[in-house]
């Protein structure tokens, strides 16, 4: 399992800690799936794909659907040890992809 921690400011300056939980990819009939966990947003789901390494990327997407919506309404990321400094979850960890020339 991988596991990443989090801590967010809600728009009422609320903290809260989300602790990001990814399970490893494991069979599902022909498919793959990965559990995907923040229980501080009552968030639990699996994500589906082809093989181990889609399901995998695919949860990548699905974090990215998560945490989008949050920032638009204001909330703000920060790393638990550091707190001084808001971390642009965006574009750290779903940056925009460039197409080659």
């Amino acid at each position: 399992m991988i596991t990443s921690e989090y801590v967010a400011k809600k728009p009422d300056d609320t903290l809260l800690t989300l602790k990001v939980c990814i399970g490893i990819p494991e069979p599902d009939g022909a498919d793959y799936r990965c559990k995907v966990e923040i229980t501080a947003l009552s968030f639990c789901e699996y994500v589906y794909g082809i093989d181990a390494l889609q399901s995998l990327c695919l949860v990548v997407q699905c974090l990215k659907y998560v945490f989008e919506p949050l920032v638009r309404k204001g909330w703000t990321f920060y790393l638990p040890q550091d707190l001084e400094y808001e971390l642009d979850i965006l574009s750290v960890y779903f940056p925009t992809q460039s197409t080659a020339s």
